[in-house]
């Protein structure tokens, strides 16, 4: 027995010893290396550099990572330190599963506060009056179309303070004319139809939910009102494609999905944010070509959309806070907002650098005229509004789909509104009368205990 014990620990041993060989370990350089959940952008090598030489000691790694993994690395400690939050719906998730730091009171002390950025993005950072994010870039949608195609067809360019009307006359401008060139051209590439809606729904003045959370707002006549625009759009005016006729547009080889059919010169138009400039050096057709327009109205609304940022937070678990709050610092500076201004990332998060298109003029596209609706779309947008008593990509996931049953004409779109609606409030009650986490937010918001009617 002896024997048998000794050779267990002889294997032990070696075993112990194999690893802390093969261990890899961090090098003992004094140097703080955080990693940072983002896309691998080759603008992000730039990025990080000038960071490092900013703030000599601490480096960051680009780590693209699982998204799908993300919240249960962060939950169980394994996680990135600067997790990029792409939306506000995705903060909504991140923040119920306890991931975010909250950073109201370093933001306020180092400068990166929701003041330091649009005022139109501050709801899109904060929950309850808690930050929990700072942009690394800032996106608000805009119509951004080829002058190659419209001077091909002979047609005018879509006008400032155009309607959804002139857009459908324009649309079916460009599905009749006859080019000079024998080319057929798609009038809008519609590359997110997620993306598109919300941008009806908040240029018809519609939200998500009432004021409280309590009850979903996406049976209103507003959000119904959007829904029809957009089966409109797709199935009346034809503006934008049909699933059956993206799918054919897809099968002929060559355009691989919305954003390419737009860079190709096979549409006259995208509805994207000014990030879509990092296609140019890609596509030399595109050069001089672009030109941009602000989203139509609807009826006598002025144009407004979205307004949303890519936006690191940082992990709560990290063992580098003080280090990674200094990378969120960096994103308020100068030097990082002239990197954005320079490579065509949407907007920079400090607008003191896009006070005009002038501001924004890159190799890219030297016309400020390009540049401005985008800097005017982002003061005219708001953020989308969430629910504390529903899982905001739950919200997103079931409209995505009664997108999808309008665009399969398998529904009605008032029917399907009010459908999706009574789902969400149903969800909703069956949360409050489940969590007693969610039933102290209803205490605080109304007043009055949760009594599960």
């Amino acid at each position: 027995m002896r024997a048998v014990f000794l050779v267990l620990l002889a294997v032990f041993l070696a075993l112990y010893v194999l690893a802390e060989v093969t261990l890899d370990r961090p090098p003992q350089d004094g140097i703080v290396r955080l990693r940072w959940a983002t896309d691998p952008a080759p603008a992000r090598g730039f990025q990080t550099r000038t960071f490092a030489r900013m703030f000599p000691g601490i480096e960051v790694s680009v780590d693209p990572g699982d998204r799908i993994k993300l919240i249960a690395q962060c939950a169980t400690g394994t996680g990135p330190d600067i997790v990029d939050i792409y939306s506000k719906a995705e903060m909504y998730s991140f923040v119920q599963a306890g991931i975010l730091l909250d950073l109201t009171d370093y933001a306020r002390a180092m400068g990166f506060g929701p003041e330091a950025t649009y005022p139109a993005l501050k709801d899109a950072l904060c929950i309850n009056g808690r930050q929990y994010r700072f942009p690394r870039n800032v996106y608000a949608n805009c119509v951004v179309f080829n002058k190659t195609v419209f001077d091909d067809l002979g047609l005018a360019y879509p006008a400032r303070n155009w309607t959804y009307g002139d857009l459908a006359r324009i649309g079916r401008a460009i599905r009749q004319g006859n080019s000079k060139s024998g080319r057929k051209y798609i009038p809008v590439a519609n590359w997110n139809n997620l993306f598109f809606f919300n941008d009806l729904l908040i240029g018809c003045g519609g939200r998500y939910f009432s004021e409280d959370g309590l009850t979903s707002r996406l049976d209103s006549p507003e959000a119904v009102a959007a829904m029809q625009l957009y089966h409109d759009l797709m199935h009346v005016y034809r503006v934008i494609p049909t699933t059956a006729e993206a799918s054919a547009v897809s099968s002929q080889g060559g355009w691989g999905g919305a954003l390419n059919w737009f860079s190709g010169g096979k549409a006259a138009m995208i509805f994207i944010g000014r990030w879509y400039i990092l296609q140019v050096p890609h596509f030399p057709d595109l050069k001089g070509a672009l030109a941009s327009v602000q989203l139509p109205r609807v009826g006598d609304q002025p144009s407004a959309g979205v307004v949303d940022a890519g936006a690191p937070g940082i992990n709560a678990k990290s063992r580098h806070v003080k280090e990674a709050l200094k990378f969120l610092q960096y994103l308020a500076s100068p030097e990082y907002g002239r990197l954005i201004v320079a490579d065509g990332d949407s907007l920079p998060p400090n607008p003191d650098l896009a006070g005009s298109g002038a501001d924004l003029v890159n190799d890219a596209v030297d016309d400020p005229g390009f540049h401005q609706p985008f800097i005017d779309a982002v003061r005219a947008a708001r953020p989308l509004d969430f629910s504390p008593f529903i899982d905001a990509g739950l919200t997103q996931r079931w409209l995505a789909e009664t997108i999808g049953q309008i665009e399969n004409q398998v529904a009605e779109p008032g029917p399907a509104m009010r459908s999706l609606a009574a789902e969400i409030n149903q969800k909703i009650h069956k949360n409050l009368r489940r969590r007693s986490d969610l039933q102290r937010v209803y205490l605080r918001i109304t007043g009055q205990p949760y009594r599960g009617d």
